[in-house]
């Protein structure tokens, strides 16, 4: 991080210091002005790439190591750090609690060995449930990542929505093809309608937006959260058995989450499909301010609530 004797006065305005590089809008902490959530995400992101330097997200079969550990720790790390470093950069004055912290409230959680999931049961159930399912590239997401940065996220959008949630940890590529992935997804919703679920959603974060895509058929509505959809064609083979994403045309009412500064996941094309509904956030694919991050969570929420 960054020391404060390493800053220098800035010009014209000697209460908002330079960084190192000199960029005249590079905060640091006591802001009373609120910029706007582009330039906090400038902020933010300039702060998380200098101080957190990416570890290597290749998969095994991109040429990458295939030890998930040092990107999911990153992942894992991620809420916290926003955390303080919004609280450096944006000023204190605001509320920088993530979504996990701030909504998650009395919601319950069990864990469901037979389908490899955690259930979420709010407070106040509606009757409605949804399957949830995390990011990660088809080959990581699982263990820390899983719980310290995506399952509070669930945690939050089940408690905000009355809506019971299965997030399932599903199997993972190379050791498992996408078939194999999908079954555990339709093993979970078979559960949900064992159950008397009185809707069923599915809600994925990008591969997993992707993986939500490949059960639509099976559901009542998708969420589809910064979704990777070209991650499916980018599979070998061998992996993949064949299976493509369906065109929107097949998806069922959608709420499409889109990242303005997604330098992962293409912005999928839904012109003319009325059942899409976009929302669009100031984000990159995985940092966003804590009040865009909750405002996308709460979204979320509404759309489960009322679809």
């Amino acid at each position: 991080m960054t020391s404060h004797s390493e800053l220098q006065p800035g010009q014209p305005d000697d209460n908002y210091p330079l960084n190192e590089q000199g960029a005249e809008d590079f905060n640091v902490g006591g802001v009373e002005r609120t910029l706007p959530e582009e330039q906090q995400l400038e902020q933010l992101v300039s702060y998380m790439d200098s101080t957190y330097p990416l570890p290597d997200f290749t998969p095994p079969w991109k040429g990458g190591a295939g030890d998930p550990t040092p990107a999911d720790r990153y992942v894992a790390l991620l809420p916290d750090r926003i955390t303080h470093a919004s609280m450096l950069m944006l000023g204190t004055a605001v509320d920088h609690a993530m979504p996990g912290v701030a909504f998650a409230g009395d919601v319950q959680m069990q864990d469901i060995p037979s389908i490899g999931a955690r259930q979420f049961t709010p407070s106040e159930p509606t009757g409605r449930w949804a399957i949830s399912l995390h990011s990660g590239g088809w080959w990581r997401g699982s263990a820390d990542a899983l719980e310290h940065s995506w399952r509070p996220e669930v945690a939050a959008a089940a408690e905000l929505s009355g809506t019971t949630i299965l997030d399932v940890d599903h199997p993972l590529a190379p050791q498992y093809n996408l078939a194999q992935i999908r079954e555990a997804v339709l093993g979970a919703i078979g559960y949900a309608k064992h159950h008397s679920a009185s809707s069923i959603a599915a809600w994925g974060y990008s591969s997993g937006g992707a993986l939500a895509t490949l059960v639509a058929s099976h559901v009542d509505a998708l969420v589809l959260t910064f979704p990777d959809l070209n991650s499916v064609a980018g599979l070998p083979e061998d992996i993949s058995q064949g299976l493509q994403v369906p065109s929107p045309s097949q998806w069922p009412r959608t709420l499409l989450q889109v990242a303005l500064n997604d330098e992962i996941a293409a912005r999928p094309e839904v012109d003319g499909d009325d059942h899409v509904h976009t929302i669009e956030y100031h984000s990159t694919h995985r940092i966003a301010t804590p009040s865009e991050s909750r405002r996308r969570v709460q979204d979320v929420s509404e759309f489960l609530r009322n679809f």
